[in-house]
């Protein structure tokens, strides 16, 4: 495999430039690996910029621009084509640009160069929530999350479905099931009658499958119909010992912790959302330190 002046292969992942002769440039040739923090350094005038911004940077945001539609380039500015020979392999690009901002007590290395913004939204895209309690994933989970868990490897296959979601035991609330339909409850594995439940949270029983091959559409429509009357909550059962609950909200469904949908303030401390309740985003702390104030607690104030 042809090899080029670095040593990297060709065809390997990398933004490939050849006869560069931007600005300062005099007709460099350059492999840069894809997927890679590549930092770039030199005296000044050797081009640092002529390479990230007006070579680089250019042909990535000009390939970009030519994807859209003629309709849409017409409103655009003209992106002229950076002086070079060729270029391959360059994916569209992303620019901070250099400024001199203004700081303030609240400002970061982030915040400066506007990384934090980004970073947010990417947290806010891609983070993955975890129970501050138990460190249990946190989703939204719903009927086909149920029956990946009733196929999976994880619960125990030809045992007793049980379906159930969980109710207030109030007199009212015990009436309004019956009503529904609703006769049974689960109580430490054993069935119930409804009728009798008396205090705290129960277990209502919604269905009730045989062991044996699984029927996919029953176990579907039960758990639709279970998620509407537990309002977002569920609990499996299959015999003998296996139970997993889960909820529809952002709610943790082991420790019933729920958490708000994560926003990009979130994660800003110039927000009161995001911002350490303790420093307020500031970082420090400003208190009293008594042991200064009273060096010597022995003396009396007259002292």
């Amino acid at each position: 495999m042809q090899k080029s002046k670095t040593g990297i292969k060709i065809k390997d992942k990398v933004i490939s430039i050849r006869g560069a002769r931007e600005h300062n440039l005099k007709g460099i040739d350059l492999d840069i690996p894809l997927n890679n923090l590549t930092v770039i350094t030199g005296v000044s005038g050797a081009g640092k910029s002529s390479l990230a911004f007006d070579t680089l940077y250019a042909e990535g945001q000009r390939r970009y621009v030519e994807t859209f539609s003629p309709y849409a380039r017409q409103f655009l500015d003209r992106m002229e084509r950076p002086k070079a020979d060729r270029i391959e392999g360059i994916p569209p690009g992303l620019a901070i640009d250099r400024k001199d901002p203004v700081r303030t007590s609240r400002s970061t290395v982030g915040t400066m160069t506007e990384i934090t913004d980004y970073a947010k939204l990417l947290f806010t895209k891609a983070g993955r929530l975890h129970c501050e309690n138990c460190g249990r994933p946190v989703i939204q989970e719903g009927p086909v999350d149920v029956w990946n868990v009733v196929a999976g490897p994880e619960a125990p296959q030809g045992g007793e479905i049980i379906i159930t979601f969980p109710s207030e035991s109030k007199e009212a609330a015990v009436k309004a099931l019956l009503q529904a339909g609703f006769t049974r409850s689960l109580i430490d594995w054993r069935l119930e009658d409804l009728a009798k439940a008396d205090g705290g949270m129960i277990h209502v029983v919604m269905d009730r499958l045989p062991g044996g091959p699984r029927d996919r559409k029953r176990i579907f429509d039960s758990l639709e119909q279970a998620f509407v009357e537990g309002k977002g909550k569920v609990d499996l059962w299959i015999r003998p010992d296996f139970h997993r609950s889960f909820s529809s909200r952002l709610e943790c469904p082991e420790c019933g912790i729920l958490y708000a949908q994560p926003s990009s303030n979130l994660f800003s401390f110039n927000s009161p959302i995001g911002a350490c309740p303790q420093c307020r985003g500031f970082g420090r702390v400003i208190e009293i330190d008594m042991d200064l104030v009273i060096p010597d607690r022995k003396l009396s104030l007259e002292q």
